[in-house]
């Protein structure tokens, strides 16, 4: 019997298909059944109202895919695993995102914003728990906190020992130790977590951006003679289609000029409510995991704190009680200006000094038009194609700089996969790769929101005179929605 089909999952994406035993009791973990109620796409759903899917769902999707990808690289060029190492990177891929924090990346970064800085202005840090010698940073990333998670739960770690697997193992895929190019399964510029997700987004939200072929593309995997991950030459166009897709996917639906605005006043709620007692320090978390209480530290779990953070302000905070009626009710602020620019990368001190001038402006506009400068949103972003450009050689060894980038590029074989001497270069350096003209650019996004007063008589006019106003002031704004 196949140990990967110990059960069936049905999948609206994937459609049915079977896990192990080990996957099986993952799952039923408290820990991992926790990822139910983390919504993979923050706020996204509030927008797309079917884009609400689960960093469960998607999970178990992505261990589905690198079981396929295993597969796949047996089958091309003869690079045998036994079902240990297939269980390993399937069970890697599984808890890929089992340290993800309610509402994910928006509370990740206020979290590691807040907790940075509150170490630095105290020399107690951020609590009189913490110590100085501590070797864990003020806030865990997620990544560090799912290295946690798998190394203190024990549930997990009871499991992990009943199917003769170590905690040591999985941590060593995901550092890239085990070997650190089928990690590449998991992390990389085509790993199962993009693959994944980019059929589920545009499945969940309606739109045909994310319409990737991951059955072409997992079965055209293989290792070359040097251990490089690659594809086959002739899924090049596939895997030029997946990079662009995934452009589109970010601009359509985390880009969407709504649920970015909602997000923005989603992080100023997280800090205003961590502000007010909420201790999600590092100390914090690994006191969740050791206690279990982190089993219920979810989505619903802020939502509530924020609910009550609501009822208690009454009149005492008129700012964050605004904010936290943004998000609880779906009231967005408005987009006063944009500016989106397909650009070189090494056009970003442009782009940087842009939001500078931005930055320091907002006080004098806030002044002007008589509204509170915390209720204007500033939000920025640099969207890469490729993790690393054509212009930075891949080849390089005198430059480690960019080596975890050129370890996870998308490489294509120049000689047939079962070749003995068989070699592969990087997607960026083929001259007929789409990829090789769009690595060395990005999008380069910077966007303007502000709440309106409430009880402003024309809404529409007095938002139209802030752009103009903006638009007089600084020359770079193309677009104002």
């Amino acid at each position: 019997m196949d140990p990967f089909h110990f059960r069936r999952i049905t999948d609206p994406v994937h459609g049915t298909f079977g896990i192990s035993e080990l996957e099986s009791d993952i799952l039923s973990t408290p820990v991992f059944q926790r990822l139910h109620n983390v919504k993979q796409l923050g706020l996204a759903h509030l927008v797309y109202p079917g884009a609400g899917y689960s960093r469960f769902a998607h999970s178990v999707g992505a261990c589905h895919v690198a079981g396929r990808m295993v597969r796949a690289i047996e089958q091309n060029c003869e690079h045998k695993l036994d079902e240990h190492q297939i269980q390993l990177y399937r069970l890697a891929a599984l808890l890929h995102d089992i340290g993800h924090y309610p509402f994910s990346h928006a509370m990740e970064h206020v979290l590691q914003d807040h907790y940075k800085a509150a170490q630095f202005l105290s020399d107690n840090s951020f609590g009189p728990q913490t110590s100085v010698l501590s070797e864990d940073p003020p806030a865990f990333d997620h990544e560090t906190l799912g290295r946690k998670i798998i190394e203190v739960d024990e549930q997990i770690g009871r499991v992990l020992r009943q199917h003769s697997f170590t905690r040591e193992e999985i941590k060593a895929v995901f550092s890239r130790e085990t070997p650190g190019v089928l990690s590449n399964l998991v992390s990389s510029d085509l790993d199962c977590d993009r693959l994944d997700y980019l059929m589920r987004t545009a499945h969940g939200a309606g739109i045909p951006y994310g319409g990737v072929d991951v059955e072409y593309l997992t079965t055209q995997l293989c290792i070359d003679s040097e251990g490089h991950l690659c594809l086959a030459k002739k899924a090049l166009r596939a895997a030029d289609h997946f990079l662009v897709s995934r452009y589109y996917d970010y601009t359509q639906v985390a880009y969407h000029k709504t649920v970015v605005g909602l997000e923005q006043v989603l992080r100023d709620v997280i800090s205003g409510l961590v502000s007010r007692g909420l201790d999600c320090s590092s100390v914090a978390m690994r006191r969740r995991i050791a206690d279990g209480s982190i089993s219920a530290f979810d989505d619903q779990a802020i939502v509530s704190e924020m609910r009550t953070c609501l009822n208690q302000l009454g009149n005492q905070d008129e700012i964050l009680s605004r904010k936290l009626k943004s998000v609880l009710r779906r009231e967005a602020p408005k987009l006063i200006v944009s500016s989106e620019r397909i650009a070189p990368r090494s056009q970003e001190n442009v782009y940087l000094n842009n939001v500078d001038q931005l930055r320091k402006s907002i006080a004098q506009w806030a002044q002007r038009f008589s509204i509170d400068p915390r209720l204007w949103h500033l939000w920025k972003a640099k969207l890469n194609l490729t993790k690393i450009g054509s212009t930075v050689s891949t080849g390089s060894t005198f430059d480690d700089e960019f080596e975890e980038e050129r370890q996870q590029v998308v490489r294509i074989l120049t000689t047939h996969p079962k070749d003995s001497a068989s070699k592969s270069k990087p997607l960026i350096e083929h001259d007929f790769a789409l990829m090789k003209q769009l690595s060395d650019v990005r999008l380069y996004s910077i966007r303007l929101y502000v709440h309106l007063p409430e009880n402003c008589a024309n809404p529409a006019q007095l938002r139209q005179e802030i752009t103009s106003k903006i638009k007089s002031d600084l020359q770079f704004f193309p677009f104002s929605d």
